[in-house]
């Protein structure tokens, strides 16, 4: 008999009778998102856009998972008046993870992108003077395709780990200041495990002023989209009265850790 067959028989012999989940908020939801690292951005010069691949860290019941997750990230030239220029509007994502009816989602709060408006300061620095020039590009109407057949490569090089560089602070920002608040939209069938949200960012980087949408990170879990769902919504549902059941949340705490943990 194989492992997940004796996994699925445990948790229909101790969370058969169903229990009306309810989401679990702040310190007491069973998974947090510890960590975005974006690792690299690519040109998908067909969609005339941007592709970031990016390391999505998640702490499930004391378990460490890591999952690689792709996003686009759009890029559009600004305006540029007299006087600090605008640069760029970015829109990323949604950043959208699935396992085993887990549901991990980042959005602006609306079930759309993220957006970032990137303004330069004159005589800020390399990156600002280069993200200028590629505005200027873009603003006069070239695609991507063209503006990067305009750079040279170390231009390029610098253009893709400046952004990149760019999207980790920001990144690092919403989940260093995130807060738990109220259920967002949960999906039909899902129950929500924990909604953070974010304010607009205003960050000044290296003669960068930089400002952002709301950043909203929701996790839910489907009971019918895997095993892992359906025992989160149990925990969750548990843990709003963890002293009485304490004995249920043991039992499914081992089997989210055998199911994440076995082959």
């Amino acid at each position: 008999m194989s492992r997940r067959t004796i996994l699925s028989a445990l948790v229909l012999a101790v969370i058969a009778p169903a229990m009306a989940a309810q989401g679990a908020q702040g310190s007491n939801s069973p998974v947090q998102v510890t960590n975005i690292q974006v690792t690299s951005l690519v040109p998908d010069l067909q969609n005339n856009q941007l592709i970031a691949t990016a390391t999505m860290t998640l702490d499930i019941a004391g378990n460490e998972v890591t999952r690689i997750v792709n996003f686009p990230v759009a890029l559009a030239g600004l305006p540029n008046p007299k006087g600090p220029c605008p640069i760029l509007h970015l829109s990323l994502g949604p950043i959208n993870l699935q396992l085993l009816g887990l549901i991990v989602n980042l959005d602006n709060c609306k079930n759309g992108p993220v957006t970032v408006d990137i303004t330069a300061v004159p005589g800020g620095g390399l990156l600002g003077d280069l993200l200028c020039d590629v505005a200027g590009l873009l603003n006069g109407g070239l695609n991507l395709t063209q503006v990067l057949a305009a750079l040279n490569v170390q231009q390029i090089a610098a253009l893709e780990s400046g952004l990149t560089n760019l999207l980790n602070q920001i990144l690092d920002t919403a989940l260093a200041t995130a807060k738990a608040v109220g259920p967002g939209q949960t999906p039909k069938g899902s129950c929500p495990i924990l909604h953070l949200m974010v304010g607009a960012i205003h960050l000044d980087l290296l003669g960068l002023n930089v400002d952002t949408s709301k950043i909203c990170l929701d996790i839910t879990a489907q009971p019918a989209g895997g095993l892992l769902g359906n025992l989160l919504c149990q925990l969750a549902d548990l843990l709003n009265n963890p002293v009485k059941n304490a004995s249920a949340i043991n039992t499914l705490l081992g089997l989210i850790d055998l199911l994440l943990s076995g082959p």
